[in-house]
């Protein structure tokens, strides 16, 4: 692509797609990775990050779904839905708030910890198959780099 444009529009500067390109591209193929590992368990990327949000969190009394919504980047409408649809396979339960009468909070069941459990291990074995062709080294320069990047980009946001 970068040789194309030079030869179509050489004043043209396209090195922005030398990093932005491979970064799309590098999200996709692991998402396909994702999709694949966790599509034998039933799950979607989002219903494993919820799960395991829950399961990272440990809150005996379970957590708040504006919370997870915040940490999923996502409305509370959708969170809404997406609990509805872990809540009907059994995998989470949804309990009155003590604190508040009004609210609820989330709850991994037995099954969904279970769940949750071995989705993490399908998803960090595609992570390492995705990194294997980098030395430990390079995937610390790569994690700092991305850091500096998302960093700049969260502050204008």
């Amino acid at each position: 692509m970068i040789d194309a444009w030079a030869g179509t529009q050489p004043d043209l500067d396209v090195s922005p797609l030398e990093v932005a390109g491979r970064l799309l591209l590098c999200a996709y193929h692991l998402q396909q990775s994702l999709t694949e590992a966790l599509q034998p368990l039933g799950l979607t990327f989002p219903d494993f990050d919820v799960l395991n949000t829950l399961r990272r969190h440990a809150d005996p009394t379970g957590t708040n779904p504006t919370d997870l919504a915040d940490s999923a980047l996502i409305t509370t409408g959708a969170m809404t839905s997406r609990l509805h649809r872990l809540e009907q396979a059994g995998l989470i339960r949804r309990v009155p708030d003590p604190a508040d009468g009004r609210a609820v909070r989330v709850n991994l069941t037995p099954r969904g910890r279970a769940l949750a459990k071995r989705a993490l291990t399908k998803v960090l074995a595609a992570d390492e198959t995705f990194l294997a062709p980098l030395t430990s080294s390079q995937r610390g320069e790569v994690a700092g780099t991305l850091r500096q990047l998302l960093l700049a980009v969260e502050a204008r946001s």
